[in-house]
């Protein structure tokens, strides 16, 4: 479970006063040395560099880091930017308390900041006794010991610190490195979730499943049977908890028919259930780390659900094009998985891409024709304060497309409680379910050109004489 802020600041001050305190005061399970197969921790911290570090510095820090690590059974990540250390840890409980005594008496860096701390089911990074991650271009040539980390991860690392925990994460499924049980994973690396995460994602699931079924269903069948529905339900949610996927996606369509479409479970499961977690965050009862992981949860039901139906309907060339892509710089990429989704089903072929900044965004729709832009931010979270900067996004994709007439439709929670926010961020369409996005589309784009022509008859009305 996460610590508490008034537990973390008391942490920090204990490892800043007294480092073998600050070891002693993390929960152990037993002493000795590293047991592979002890109850697992992850501690993410940054720390600020007394001076800067040269190539040779990281290079023997890395090095020793993968020797220590190696002796206690420690795998993680290490992100060093502009005098700025970030670090992943994790492993046995006591031998995580021994590495953060030893990192926290080394007079190489300072003001030592806890950004998460947690007891853990599963490693992320389980191939890494450790690894550099920096952007620097004159240390990513050493190439075994160190990846060049992804721009996004690097701007979000810079503009928002406390985001760490699950920008460094994206370092691991960027490269793999949780495909691989490492030297000390072992058995534990079976996909599942913490156990706090694990709790709070079964509880979205099934207040999003049961109310779902009784809107959708024979109320009164459903009402008859529903201690039977809700012990299904359940069996859902540990299902996707455990990353059970053939057995929940078969679960999926027993609990709302074998005829369900993607576009009912998206509707009135997924969504929902992802508007669950952002209250749960809003709320402070969850964590980032803990939102972001239930989300990466229901985004691989999604891909599930949509191979299972992938093949119901042929691909058709008379669709428009589509460009599917979050908000650059969004880190909550369910939204644009939905949509892909939905239209894949519906035998269009979107193109979706995951760009890195507005720029990146300008390029693609420089480079080849689209009829649509589709840009989302979270659905999880409402993210007012995303409006103005996803304004002037679309004002520039505008500028960049080949296409003069191009439609951009915007996704997302704000766009779903919001009136008139697709509106005031310049789009054609807010869309405000992932379910009838295709629909919605052609429908908007009708409108559009019925609207072009009528203004294209009313300037030559004007322009010929009486």
């Amino acid at each position: 479970m996460q610590m508490s802020y008034a537990r973390r600041g008391r942490w920090e001050q204990m490892v800043r006063s007294n480092p073998v305190s600050a070891q002693a005061a993390w929960p152990h399970r037993g002493a000795g040395a590293a047991n592979p197969n002890a109850g697992l921790a992850n501690v993410v911290y940054r720390s600020r560099a007394v001076r800067d570090m040269s190539a040779d510095a990281l290079h023997d820090l890395t090095i020793a880091s993968q020797a220590r690590n190696g002796r206690e059974a420690i795998t993680g990540v290490m992100f060093y930017d502009t005098g700025r250390f970030y670090q992943w840890l994790e492993g046995p409980v006591d031998s995580v308390g021994r590495v953060m005594g030893s990192i926290s008496k080394d007079s190489r860096h300072t003001d030592i900041e806890i950004l998460n701390k947690q007891s853990i089911n599963a490693r992320a990074f389980g191939a890494w006794t450790m690894k550099l991650a920096t952007p620097d271009p004159n240390i990513i040539s050493w190439r075994d010991d160190v990846i060049a980390p992804p721009r996004d991860v690097v701007e979000g690392l810079r503009a928002r610190p406390q985001a760490a925990p699950v920008l460094l994460m994206r370092l691991g499924s960027a490269t793999g490195s949780n495909l691989s049980p490492g030297p000390a994973a072992g058995a534990e690396n079976t996909g599942k979730l913490n156990n706090k995460t694990a709790a709070i994602l079964k509880t979205v699931i099934l207040s999003s499943v049961l109310p779902a079924l009784l809107r959708e269903g024979d109320v009164a069948a459903l009402a008859a049977d529903l201690p039977k529905v809700a012990a299904r339900a359940k069996d859902l949610a540990e299902l996707l908890v455990a990353a059970d996927d053939a057995a929940a996606v078969e679960l999926m369509h027993e609990l709302y028919g074998t005829d369900a479409s993607v576009r009912q479970l998206y509707a009135n499961l997924v969504e929902p259930a992802a508007r669950s977690l952002g209250d749960l965050w809003n709320d402070d009862i969850c964590s980032e780390f803990d939102l972001t992981l239930g989300l990466c949860r229901l985004q691989s039901a999604v891909r599930l659900l949509t191979s299972d139906s992938a093949s119901a309907v042929p691909i058709s060339p008379d669709q428009p094009a589509v460009l599917v892509v979050p908000e650059p710089g969004e880190l909550h990429r369910l939204g644009a998985a939905l949509d892909t989704s939905v239209l894949d089903n519906a035998g269009w072929a979107p193109h979706t891409e995951y760009p890195e900044n507005d720029k990146a965004l300008q390029d693609l729709l420089s480079s080849a024709w689209f009829d649509v832009l589709d840009l989302s931010l979270s659905v999880a979270l409402r993210q007012e304060q995303w409006l103005p900067r996803l304004k002037q996004t679309i004002a520039e994709a505008r500028r960049a497309s080949q296409n003069p007439a191009l439609v951009v439709v915007v996704a997302g929670r704000a766009f779903r409680e919001l009136r008139d926010a697709g509106a005031n961020v310049g789009a054609d369409l807010a869309s405000k379910t992932s379910s009838n996005v295709d629909r919605s589309i052609l429908r908007t784009m009708t409108d559009t050109k019925t609207q072009s022509v009528s203004e294209t008859l009313q300037l030559q009305s004007l322009a010929t004489p009486s």
